[in-house]
């Protein structure tokens, strides 16, 4: 893996984290992903809200969920949908589960 390649993994292990620990500060483990995309944009992780690639990981991991049915990875932002933490996120968090595509 060249050096680029590496940073790009590392950046993308550190936005899925600071997803997941964002939702475990929310009001019942959730928050809006506006909320969290605004938090990636001030503290410089991301310039672009698109965040959709990351929350389709998680998604597909079974680490969060949306609230609304209708809403998926690709719509989230538009639909300024409420994503929450699943069981099997808290399980991440809390250390009894590891990913090593996510840097909680």
């Amino acid at each position: 893996m060249d050096e680029r390649t590496e940073r790009e993994v590392k950046q993308n292990k550190a936005i899925r984290g600071y997803i997941i620990r964002s939702l475990v500060k929310g009001h019942q483990n959730s928050l809006l992903l506006r909320q969290i995309t605004n938090a990636l944009v001030a503290d410089g992780l991301i310039v672009s809200p698109d965040i959709s690639k990351h929350l389709d990981y998680l998604l597909e991991a079974g680490y969060i969920s949306f609230t609304d049915k209708t809403v998926n990875a690709y719509n989230a932002y538009r639909k300024d949908a409420v994503i929450k933490l699943t069981r099997k996120g808290v399980d991440l968090v809390e250390g009894t589960l590891d990913d090593p595509g996510v840097d909680v």
